[in-house]
């Protein structure tokens, strides 16, 4: 009997163990943590190609401000998404506006407290000016978007470029052409993923009348724009390190790619398979990973011809 309840006991924990999994895994992805660590991500790879020592404060700020711009803007959009991202849809209608509005509320408040210990004026207003530009965008510029073609996938792709400038402004650092082509790749490789979420929404976008690029040009021309978005920014890099305006840490970007690829591969084969998106959203931490090696590696070609001898 002793064996049959301990038995009984550990299932019922193992259970209750995936539905917290399942449940943390679901506020990670719906809830706007993806981008916010996404934004994260961004921040590193900053860090390691031009040496900006980074701290805590800063990161916490990129977060916390991505993260509020994300949530609201899902949390507000959860009627659109019932046809085109019903999971996202699901997930915002078993959570309370009440609790969402204290999220939203208490980041705000934490970001400002940061700025005011660790940083100082000049920067905060720049970081809520970004903040506030995010959080309008429902409210005040998304009907630009049934006037001026691609209008959303450029506003969002120039935020996650301004954080380029942010981390050099946060920490005093002159802006750099180096600055500006990095600015320029994450605004491209943005770009691409903002119009690959509109290849998902075509239909609907269609019928409100929003000049996505999908919904004017169709969903062929979508996916061969894209194609050519990941052909730009490779030769970008890869001609920005050949005459030294990059370090060769960032010709590790290149095989994003392939990366890419294979996720717009099986967008084409299917628009409902949704985590092609998932990995599209993903991108960023692949930045990261390759740039962070990239850096590992010139770390260690110069000591390779003594590999044998400490051997």
């Amino acid at each position: 009997m002793n064996e049959v309840g301990n038995i009984t006991r550990n299932d019922r924990i193992y259970r209750e163990t995936l539905v917290i999994i399942k449940e943390l895994w679901n506020d990670f992805i719906y809830g706007g943590h993806l981008f916010a660590f996404g934004a994260i991500c961004v921040a590193f790879m900053c860090s390691i190609l031009f040496a900006i020592p980074i701290t805590w404060d800063f990161l916490v700020i990129i977060y916390l401000t991505f993260y509020i711009i994300y949530l609201y803007d899902y949390f507000n959009g959860t009627e659109d998404d019932e046809k085109t991202n019903s999971t996202r849809a699901n997930y915002f209608r078993k959570n309370d506006s009440k609790t969402i509005t204290y999220i939203l509320y208490g980041s705000i408040i934490s970001i400002a407290s940061i700025y005011v210990l660790y940083s100082d004026i000049p920067n905060m207003l720049i970081g809520f000016a970004i903040l506030i530009l995010g959080l309008t965008y429902q409210a005040y510029f998304k009907g630009l978007t049934k006037k001026i073609t691609a209008f959303k996938n450029i506003f969002v792709s120039l935020v996650w470029a301004i954080l380029v400038y942010v981390m050099f402004i946060y920490y005093s650092y002159p802006i750099t052409s180096e600055a500006m082509i990095i600015s320029a790749f994450v605004f491209l490789r943005m770009t691409g993923i903002q119009i690959l979420f509109d290849i998902r929404d075509i239909e609907g976008d269609q019928k409100k009348g929003l000049r996505t690029f999908p919904a004017i040009y169709g969903y062929r021309k979508g996916l061969m724009t894209l194609i050519a978005i990941n052909f730009i920014t490779v030769i970008l890099l890869i001609y920005e390190a050949y005459i030294g305006a990059l370090p060769y840490a960032a010709l590790m970007i290149v095989p994003v790619i392939f990366y890419a690829q294979n996720y717009l591969d099986k967008v084409d084969k299917s628009r409902k398979d949704h985590k092609s998106y998932l990995f599209a959203a993903g991108e960023p931490f692949i930045w990261f990973i390759l740039i962070f090696s990239g850096s590992m590696f010139f770390r260690i070609v110069p000591y390779i011809p003594d590999i044998p001898n400490i051997l």
